[in-house]
């Protein structure tokens, strides 16, 4: 592992980047009376977004792994003291958001040793992309709803997760990598149904680290 000088510069500048994406969904829950289920998500895809740069930016390990724990301490003291609640006030107990910078960790160190971007891209952009469209369309149509682990669930909701996951798959896959055409949609496909699947057995937030390690283990399945 490559040591190197901590970078104070670029951790304060996400840092604030972070805080500032905070301070709008807090704007928009107290103020503009937006419900929790769109600032909660909104704050998701936009960190997941936003952690795309964190390999370009972050060279050393121990940068984004000082980050990671700063935010995952601070997630965690808001709960515990009712603080932010545009992503903590939901009726339901959920782990989902200090999962998140764990599951940063996890996919960084992978794909630092690795060398493979991809590993890092598909990962997260699945979880930031996938899993807010499963809510969304779920909420919005509330088609076909069916319960697993007493949590409530939506066919609907499943069948929208499945369809972004794909698309991400396909386009992340096509553009980062050099798989031939049959080999990159078998691939896609696949990761696509696990996640669908993965995301639909996950309660209580951990569908913030199954998704991303079930795409891991697909794409290293496949030799990639």
């Amino acid at each position: 592992m490559q040591i190197t000088a901590i970078d104070y510069l670029t951790i304060l500048g996400f840092a604030g980047i972070f805080l500032l994406l905070f301070a709008i969904a807090e704007i928009g829950y107290h103020w503009l009376k937006i419900d929790v289920n769109y600032t909660r998500k909104f704050v998701h895809v936009m960190t997941g977004i936003i952690v795309m740069f964190f390999p370009f930016y972050f060279t050393s390990p121990i940068n984004l792994v000082i980050i990671c724990i700063s935010f995952f301490i601070a997630l965690a003291l808001s709960k515990r003291l009712h603080l932010m609640q545009s992503i903590n006030a939901i009726d339901r107990k959920s782990r989902g958001s200090t999962l998140y910078p764990v599951v940063v960790i996890i996919c960084y160190f992978i794909q630092y040793y690795l060398e493979r971007y991809i590993y890092f891209f598909l990962p997260i952009m699945i979880l930031a992309l996938a899993d807010p469209a499963a809510e969304f369309v779920g909420r919005q149509t509330n088609y076909r709803p069916y319960e697993i682990f007493n949590h409530k669930k939506t066919v609907a909701g499943s069948i929208g997760f499945f369809t972004v996951a794909l698309i991400t798959s396909l386009v992340g896959l096509y553009f980062i990598t050099e798989l031939k055409v049959w080999v990159l949609v078998c691939c896609s496909i696949v990761v696509a149904l696990v996640t669908t699947i993965s995301e639909a057995i996950s309660i209580k937030g951990y569908d913030n680290l199954v998704i991303p390690l079930t795409v891991v283990l697909v794409l290293y399945l496949f030799g990639i």
